[in-house]
């Protein structure tokens, strides 16, 4: 969480909304925006709909009542009766229940009580969707927005809170998205049918969660790898004193350049920065480092991994070497780093017969790089092929 917040905050253009397998969530303010700017509008007039003429529903209950007639339910009757019959049963000459030679009226009799109700699953569902325009105009205006997003979030968001004050919306209270199937006014009723849309698509982009049903690319490492990756990225730009070459990191290359370096992320390197010796071969290979720092003056380069991931004794994980090992058998080189979320400032290497590999901690709580960047630059070193 602390690294996405860092990321967000230092202008990296990070685009990538998080779920984890709770159902928290942290959503981008572009990614609120853009729903906002096409939804909104339509949602909240259908909503609004909803809310002057709600669908009623017919429901049936069983309640108790001194008298017979239409409506009542033999068996349920006859069960109250028998649970306790000094109490619902009275003698009488002309009774209609007979026992031996006594006759009995019931005191009270099970019937049917059919009511029609507004608290109904769609109407609920339309409902729902008012607290989630008024988190999603929240998001954009905690977001230092452009001045005509912020006007428009604050006009969604009187009219959501407008409309959260009608009796309707009092009476059934706060609503979520829910996974219920779709109700017969939601086919066959205009607004209904456009709330039962928004909804869904709601609780596809924003509100899934854990306890619905699985949804393996919201989360798991895969994710924790490209935020830690663009993490690290974003912070060894900061210590090298680079500048982000686009409103969103990654889009072009190198990622990140200043006075003296270029930081290329998770993409394949210039042919003219570093190639591998499959370059050469009728197979090229299309291998992306994580991070490749390139002094331009020299055209040294410093290849670095990031994963999101530590082992037992608190360093870098096995994984993570193997990796490495394969990329300086790729390009020839004699010393790599990895990069990992250690608890503290921590920087120590494997080494043997002229190979190393750096490991080194980078994380929110460790607040002085110099151990890291000073390792990285010790591994600086002319492109082999």
């Amino acid at each position: 969480m602390a690294m996405l917040e860092e990321l967000n905050n230092t202008g990296t253009g990070w685009t990538g909304q998080a779920m984890f397998s709770s159902g928290a969530g942290m959503r981008d303010p572009h990614v609120s925006y853009g729903w906002l700017d096409q939804w909104a509008d339509e949602a909240l007039r259908a909503v609004a709909a909803v809310i002057e003429t709600p669908r009623a529903t017919l429901t049936t209950s069983q309640m108790l009542r001194r008298r017979g007639g239409a409506g009542v339910l033999l068996a349920p009757t006859i069960r109250l009766l028998r649970s306790d019959p000094q109490r619902y049963l009275v003698p009488r000459p002309s009774g209609v229940i007979k026992v031996n030679d006594t006759r009995y009226d019931p005191l009270r009799v099970v019937a049917r009580r059919r009511d029609f109700t507004l608290d109904t699953i769609a109407n609920r569902r339309a409902l729902a969707i008012l607290g989630w325009i008024e988190q999603l105009c929240k998001d954009v205006l905690a977001n230092r927005a452009s001045a005509d997003a912020v006007a428009r979030a604050r006009l969604w968001s009187n009219t959501t809170r407008a409309l959260l004050r009608r009796p309707l919306s009092q009476t059934l209270g706060a609503q979520t998205l829910g996974a219920e199937v779709r109700q017969p006014e939601e086919i066959t009723h205009p607004p209904y049918r456009l709330t039962f849309q928004i909804a869904r698509d709601l609780s596809e982009r924003f509100g899934w969660s854990a306890s619905l049903q699985p949804q393996s690319r919201l989360s798991y490492v895969e994710q924790s790898d490209v935020i830690y990756q663009a993490y690290v990225a974003s912070r060894l730009a900061k210590e090298f004193g680079m500048r982000q070459t686009s409103d969103v990191l990654g889009a072009a290359q190198p990622a990140f350049s200043g006075d003296q370096f270029d930081l290329y992320y998770d993409t394949k390197p210039p042919p003219d920065v570093l190639r591998s010796w499959r370059h050469y071969s009728d197979r090229a290979d299309e291998s992306r480092p994580d991070v490749l720092l390139h002094e331009r003056s020299t055209g040294a380069i410093a290849l670095l991994d990031a994963k999101y991931r530590r082992a037992r004794d608190g360093g870098a994980s096995e994984d993570s070497r193997k990796d490495m090992s394969a990329y300086m058998g790729l390009y020839g080189l004699a010393q790599v780093t990895i990069l990992f979320p250690g608890e503290y400032a921590h920087v120590t290497e494997v080494s043997g017969r002229g190979q190393r590999i750096v490991e080194a901690a980078i994380a929110p709580a460790i607040n002085n790089l110099d151990d890291v960047v000073s390792a990285i630059l010790g591994t600086l070193a002319q492109p082999t092929f």
